[in-house]
């Protein structure tokens, strides 16, 4: 065997590496027709007792589409168009939860059910103004006919292997974000179970903003969370992917458990500081409603660690807040700074101590 040495890797460690991990990707291969797979597509409280269904489940991502895609979707089908597979993964009472795939699926549903008119079609534009209805039987037939495949996920996929396959596979429609992917993954996983739970704290919706509605459906508020609990225990560890360090952490919570009142006691007591002490909360200005995940990280963890080696921290100077170490163009806050390990322990380790006292602001540039 040729044990030539190419970048940091041999083409014998290659060949063990892609042995080792290929058997984690554990999935089946399965065709449904459109029939089949809309009348198996129910919600998770339409399932109860019943078995083979899809089920869309609570924590899915509402129906985003808008009509223009819808109808350019059910136009791809006509036309014969091969569309990625859908990915699901076995239930243990033989169900089918649908990760990736609400969206296509959903749009043919309400196409066969007529409730969908087609519209400003491009290529098949004899279609516009038909809804599956209108159409000859035989052509509803041939449309019923069309297969959809379907990525089966067996039990032995662990929630890690789960989002990146979710992840590889889905560039189908809107992009995901990564807190989507993270809900798919996860959805077994009892501490993101705790964190979708917090995102419902009334003291997180009190500094909680966006001047964004679509980010509160798409995750943006338990990404926060999230990135809360990971880096307050263990930002020191962080490697260059948010990411994988994420998915890293609720993954080994998830299987080795936490103490849920003191994850709650922490999270409540750092915002009741926040809320209390700082005028804009998490936000630049009282006209800003974004919250930048730079800033969250920075306040939110440096709050925390700051009231863990100090729980008495009253009347606080909070100058600092307007520094150029904390809102320069080359501060640690900057927005480009999400994945820089230097910058992420820079701007928590800066507001836990300045809360601390142990910077002040003789050592501090403020703007004239």
């Amino acid at each position: 065997m040729d044990n030539t040495l190419f970048g940091n890797a041999t083409i014998e460690e290659l060949e063990y590496q892609v042995k080792e991990l290929q058997h984690r990707y554990d999935y089946n291969l399965r065709e449904w027709d459109v029939e089949v797979a809309v009348g198996k597509f129910t919600y998770k409280e339409d399932a109860e007792n019943s078995f083979g269904k899809i089920i869309i489940p609570d924590y899915q991502r509402k129906y985003v589409w808008k009509k223009p895609m819808k109808c350019d979707f059910i136009e791809s089908l006509f036309l014969g168009i091969p569309i990625l597979p859908l990915l699901t993964y076995t239930l243990d009472d033989g169900n089918f939860e649908l990760i990736d795939g609400v969206q296509r699926l959903s749009t043919i549903r309400e196409f066969v059910k007529g409730d969908l008119i087609l519209e400003k079609l491009q290529i098949l534009d004899k279609l516009n103004g038909f809804s599956f209805k209108g159409l000859l039987p035989a052509r509803q037939r041939k449309f019923n006919a069309i297969s959809l495949r379907f990525y089966i996920l067996s039990e032995k996929a662990s929630p890690g292997i789960r989002a990146d396959i979710f992840k590889r596979i889905n560039s189908n429609g809107e992009k995901l974000t990564e807190a989507e992917i993270r809900k798919g993954a996860f959805v077994n996983n009892d501490f993101y179970k705790f964190v979708l739970e917090c995102i419902e704290l009334p003291i997180f919706a009190n500094l909680y903003s966006s001047t964004k509605k679509a980010d509160m459906q798409r995750g943006d508020k338990e990404e926060l969370i999230t990135r809360f609990f990971a880096y307050s225990e263990s930002y020191n560890e962080f490697q260059h992917s948010v990411r994988v360090f994420l998915n890293e952490y609720i993954d080994k919570k998830g299987k080795k458990g936490f103490n849920k009142d003191e994850k709650l006691n922490e999270l409540t007591r750092t915002f009741e500081f926040i809320k209390n002490n700082f005028e804009n909360g998490f936000r630049k200005s009282k006209k800003s409603k974004s919250i930048p995940k730079v800033r969250f990280e920075a306040i939110a963890i440096g709050v925390n660690l700051a009231l863990k080696e100090d729980s008495n921290i009253e009347n606080p100077n909070l100058d600092w807040l307007y520094s150029e170490e904390f809102i320069g163009k080359s501060s640690h806050t900057t927005s480009d700074a999400s994945n820089n390990k230097s910058k992420l322990t820079g701007r928590i380790e800066f507001v836990r101590d300045c809360l601390l006292g142990k910077i002040t602001n003789n050592k501090l540039t403020f703007a004239k």
